[in-house]
């Protein structure tokens, strides 16, 4: 998974759906969106590109297609799958993810296609929302991969317990400790030498990651950014924001960034 999804800003969303087993094309030609699709747990499919590469993906896998892509699709094992197509700035091959727990994943695709089936005037800003989420449950995965053995992998419930937590004012580092089932000094230890951060400045920095995309969209006010990232006053994102990024909230959401 590249950097570049980090900052990624989506313009658009084209679709969210769910196709079952023996709907959708096998052909695709100049894939006209960037795609995220999630398999059915019991769902394998070969993606066949014009280059010759191969991507294999598997039950639960989660993998992204790249606009303008030429493919063929091959079924290995019946099932289907959830998928959402959007415009953004984004280059790179594609890449499949598997999720330890994919429970969370398979419910912001639910909620997309739900969304997408819905009311028409807010379906682009609902479905966005949940594509941030998948978005940010991506980057903590590929945190986690890169986890080694021995104790660094302690860390891993509470890369975890973040990913699924980060905008919760409640969540403590006592708390993260106590997932790890480790002291909450050992915990802080472990995780600096680790992520180059104490746990508060990671949790902040997923925070004003996920606030940075949310205004890039341009369909949310600052108070409502502030309420979505964690921010009970949004005097208090807006010192926050303006510290960590240069720029006020405002001014990053009216383009300048």
């Amino acid at each position: 998974m590249r950097s570049c999804w980090n900052d990624v800003v989506i313009s658009e969303v084209a679709l969210a759906i769910y196709v079952p087993l023996g709907v959708g094309k096998s052909i695709h030609t100049n894939r006209p969106f960037h795609g995220l699709v999630l398999n059915d747990e019991n769902s394998a499919k070969d993606y066949m590109f014009a280059d010759g590469t191969v991507l294999h993906t598997k039950g639960g896998d989660l993998f992204y297609l790249p606009k303008g892509s030429n493919y063929r699709v091959k079924s290995v094992a019946a099932g289907g799958c959830y998928a959402i197509n959007f415009a953004a700035e984004l280059s790179g091959c594609f890449f499949s993810l598997r999720f330890r727990n994919r429970e969370p994943l398979r419910k912001c695709f639910e909620n997309a296609v739900r969304a997408w089936n819905g009311d028409p005037v807010r379906r682009q800003h609902a479905v966005r929302h949940e594509l941030y989420d998948i978005l940010l449950q991506m980057q903590s995965e590929a945190v986690r991969s890169y986890l080694p053995k021995g104790r660094e992998a302690l860390i891993a419930p509470a890369i975890k317990r973040i990913a699924a937590a980060y905008a919760d004012n409640s969540l403590s580092v006592a708390e993260l400790a106590a997932e790890c089932g480790v002291s909450e000094v050992y915990f802080r230890k472990i995780f600096f030498d680790k992520m180059g951060v104490s746990p508060k400045e990671y949790i902040i920095a997923m925070r004003i990651d996920y606030a940075k995309q949310l205004l890039a969209s341009g369909q949310l006010s600052v108070g409502e950014v502030s309420g979505l990232c964690g921010y009970g006053e949004p005097c208090h994102f807006s010192r926050e924001f303006t510290r960590r990024v240069g720029i006020s909230p405002k001014r990053y959401s009216d383009g300048e960034r």
